[in-house]
């Protein structure tokens, strides 16, 4: 429990961010959510049956974080909020836009080239 505000029944791993850092959970969470962060993970964690993947700190921790400019963060900040209304409202037939909105957002900030870009999307 932090703050009194998070409790858990079971091992969960979870991020809480220095004061020092500037950027919202927002979007890191739009960058920890997105098509490059999974494709890190699934080429350097552990498989676990039926497919599932372990996600633990000491697979996550290597994985480098960007200089995310303010302009990024507001835009991942209002998209992340988009996918949260839509989810809310039941209307998620525009959330794979939204995502797909995030990924290239993530793309640029780690200035990724094309061929990369294919790469993770024909994972």
């Amino acid at each position: 429990m932090i703050n009194g505000e998070f409790y858990s029944t079971t091992t969960i791993y979870g991020y809480v961010k220095k004061e020092a850092v500037l950027v919202s959970y927002k979007s890191l969470m739009a960058i920890l959510n997105s098509k490059l962060c999974w494709w890190y993970l699934m080429n350097t964690g552990t498989v676990l049956a039926n497919g599932y993947f372990r996600y633990k700190p000491n697979y996550i921790n290597p994985f480098p974080f960007p200089i995310i400019t303010k302009e990024a963060s507001e835009t991942l900040n209002k998209l992340v909020n988009e996918i949260y209304t839509s989810r809310q409202n039941k209307a998620n037939s525009n959330v794979p836009q939204l995502e797909k909105k995030i990924d290239f957002i993530v793309y640029k900030l780690y200035n990724l080239t094309l061929e990369e870009i294919e790469l993770i999307n024909n994972k």
